[in-house]
């Protein structure tokens, strides 16, 4: 078993101990309160903590994905922590000590705690480096040219190596190099010399 493997594992057995403990303390506070079955018939004690542990995967989930805009990311921290704050809440209230309000404060953070890791090590590392072909870089005339329109000396360090990066993306993609490193743009001015 991989790494990933191995801690999603321990992240989802955390999580159905916590789910479980949580769920329980809740059913049972619900059942002290009396609450009308819904629709004449369904439990409602057995269904509204349903809503507490999902709401808590679905807003973990927004919170570490990587296909969502930052503002809805940091919009899922809320019901994130009224989830988490209602499930640990449950939990203290039906402990009878220390020991029990501790395990369950504790079952909660570690699974919200070890879901975070999880997303961490399945996230691929961005690349410092540029998917362009490696080549000897010496700034043409073209490029002080291009920094001079587009105010490059004004620009902060990380600005400009950005700026750097993306202007020579768009010259290697106008002018591809081959196996050899070459140019394109040379091999076929030197396949026209030798014609």
């Amino acid at each position: 078993m991989n790494r990933i493997t191995t801690a999603k594992v321990g992240a989802y057995t955390i999580a159905t101990i916590a789910a479980v403990n949580s769920f329980g303390h809740q059913v049972h506070l619900l059942a002290q309160a009396d609450l009308a079955p819904l629709f004449g018939f369904i439990p409602s004690e057995w269904v509204t903590p349903l809503t507490v542990d999902l709401l808590a995967m679905v807003a973990l989930a927004v919170r570490t994905s990587d296909t969502v805009t930052e503002r809805t990311r940091k919009a899922a921290l809320l019901p994130l922590v009224l989830a988490g704050g209602l499930s640990i809440a449950a939990n203290v209230a039906e402990a009878h000590n220390t020991v029990g309000i501790i395990v369950g404060v504790w079952t909660v953070l570690a699974y919200i705690l070890c879901e975070l890791f999880v997303q961490k090590m399945e996230r691929k590392p961005a690349s410092a480096e540029p998917a362009t072909p490696s080549r000897n870089w010496t700034v043409t005339q073209s490029e002080k040219d291009a920094r001079k329109r587009a105010g490059y000396d004004r620009l902060d360090r990380s600005a400009k190596a950005e700026w750097t990066r993306r202007y020579r993306e768009r010259i290697v993609r106008r002018n591809p190099i081959s196996p050899g490193r070459v140019p394109v743009s040379e091999l076929n001015a030197e396949m026209a010399l030798s014609d």
